[in-house]
């Protein structure tokens, strides 16, 4: 008779520890997934942020072009959410008012470093800069676009001569 009440016991300590092992396994699946399905929302807020930083710190310079009657470069000046200034550098202009750069795709990642004063990155991902040519995509060279995308795909672009934002695109 022992040798069956060992043997149960055998049973149900196994079984047992298999219930753990599935339990935890669920769990740390669960947790996975989770932060999985929340991390492209993490850096959609964050591409957002840097959509309406960009958009504003253009509008800004174009505005302060304006108001310094036009020269070929202003004075860029970065301030934070409370209002202390964070930098200040020189930036070239147009002769149409915006931030001017280089018709290539390096120009266009020069211009996001000029504008944001940041790297070329969400959330540590990387962004692509590329450089569309309005001659050759509608025969206007008014219609120049710089692209800023993340490899998940979702991207916004700067039209080089009207200092035009667009939404993030999916």
């Amino acid at each position: 008779m022992r040798r069956n009440e060992a043997s149960d016991e055998r049973e149900r300590s196994l079984f047992s520890n298999l219930i753990v092992v599935v339990v935890f396994t669920s769990l740390i699946l669960g947790f996975i997934v989770y932060f999985n399905d929340s991390s492209p929302s993490v850096r959609k807020v964050a591409l957002q942020n840097l959509v309406q930083q960009f958009s504003s710190s253009t509008l800004n310079a174009h505005w302060q072009w304006q108001n310094e009657g036009r020269p070929s470069s202003i004075l860029l000046i970065e301030y934070d959410t409370q209002g202390n200034e964070t930098g200040r550098h020189p930036l070239a202009m147009s002769h149409l008012g915006w931030p001017r750069l280089a018709p290539t795709s390096k120009g266009c990642g020069v211009l996001w470093r000029d504008v944001l004063n940041t790297e070329l990155e969400v959330e540590g991902f990387k962004m692509y800069a590329e450089y569309y040519d309005g001659v050759q995509l509608s025969n206007n060279a008014l219609a120049s676009i710089c692209r800023y995308r993340l490899s998940t795909g979702s991207y916004f672009e700067y039209k080089v001569y009207t200092g035009q934002v667009s939404k993030i695109i999916r």
